[in-house]
């Protein structure tokens, strides 16, 4: 018979003649088709990374000793919850049944990473201090810049402020990408009322330029830029410099609304260093609090810091939307 002294990963019985079997396409090992529509993937596949292939027990002496193996490694590789006794999986971090936080990462080759990956070009002890969070956990947040972001901590020391290009020319987005959301959504309002409110007066300008650009020239909606110049180069010096007027109030409105909007990106640019160390140093106790041994942190680091592109586009998209909204009913 076909596997005689195989046994199902899943349920850990022997197969017999009538069983329906199914065979996992990564690593060929039989299964129960139960057993595999219960347990909804192979068994072994925490183990396919690794490159396992399944072998067949062989003789009964051999079968024997390979179920005892199986039996070992399944309990070795079991974890049990303090709170209500069920047997979780090694990798769990949340209890299923109670909701217990386990806080535990085994290691396997599902999460095989250098933790020293982001220290390239750092210089001094990994190990030093920065003020609630050692070097190797700011590069682990960070991921990206690790260099600029570890000399930014190092001369921030207690003091909250300090200048990042990157807050000044892409505020509010820059703390989306960098996951800085409360401060993000912050500087945002602030950009968006102050679009609203400076966009007010501006749309008056235009109006009146507008005006009297028409009371001179003929215009509709083919008319190109090239035919306005040319037909305002026509008029009379007395209604060309009217003409002319109206659009240098305009362009210097327009100027000046540029610059109000700038305006929080100086705060937001001097408070972006300050702001991203505390959440970093925030994030590395919590995650310290819950994680229960050095994989476990580097794990929840790796996830927790980082950047988001998503995050990015997300906040522009809204942020266009909500001030096309708004300039179409001004």
């Amino acid at each position: 018979m076909l596997h005689q002294n195989d046994t199902c990963p899943v349920c850990g019985q022997a197969f017999t003649e009538t069983d329906d079997v199914v065979y996992c396409p990564d690593c060929g090992a039989p299964h129960h088709r139960a057993c595999w529509k219960q347990n909804g993937r192979c068994a072994h596949a925490d183990e396919h990374a690794d490159g396992y292939v399944w072998h067949s027990a062989g003789p009964a002496d051999d079968a024997a000793q390979d179920a005892r193996h199986n039996t070992s490694r399944r309990a070795q590789e079991s974890l049990r919850c303090p709170r209500c006794g069920e047997e979780c999986g090694p990798d769990t971090l949340v209890c299923p049944e109670c909701g217990q936080r386990l806080g535990v990462f085994s290691g396997s080759a599902r999460f095989d990473f250098n933790p020293d990956y982001f220290l390239r070009g750092v210089d001094g002890d990994p190990e030093s201090d920065l003020g609630g969070v050692t070097v190797r956990e700011v590069a682990m947040f960070t991921q990206y810049r690790t260099v600029s972001y570890v000399r930014k901590f190092r001369q921030l020391g207690e003091k909250k402020l300090g200048w990042n290009w990157a807050a000044f020319l892409f505020s509010p987005f820059w703390f989306f990408y960098r996951k800085i959301y409360k401060a993000g959504a912050f500087f945002m309002g602030i950009l968006l009322a102050l679009s609203v409110f400076a966009a007010i007066p501006l749309s008056k300008v235009q109006e009146q330029a507008t005006e009297v650009l028409l009371e001179y020239v003929k215009m509709d909606e083919n008319t190109t830029p090239d035919q306005i110049m040319a037909a305002v180069a026509k008029l009379e010096d007395a209604q060309k410099q009217k003409v002319q007027s109206a659009v240098l109030r305009y362009s210097k409105g327009l100027l000046l609304y540029i610059a109000v909007l700038f305006l929080p990106n100086f705060a937001a640019a001097a408070a972006a260093d300050g702001l991203y160390k505390k959440k970093i140093v925030r994030d590395a106790e919590a995650i310290r609090d819950f994680a229960q041994n050095d994989q476990t942190f580097r794990m929840l680091a790796l996830r927790r810091g980082g950047v988001s592109l998503l995050g990015v586009l997300a906040s522009y998209m809204l942020f266009e939307l909500f001030l096309q909204a708004v300039m179409y009913y001004l």
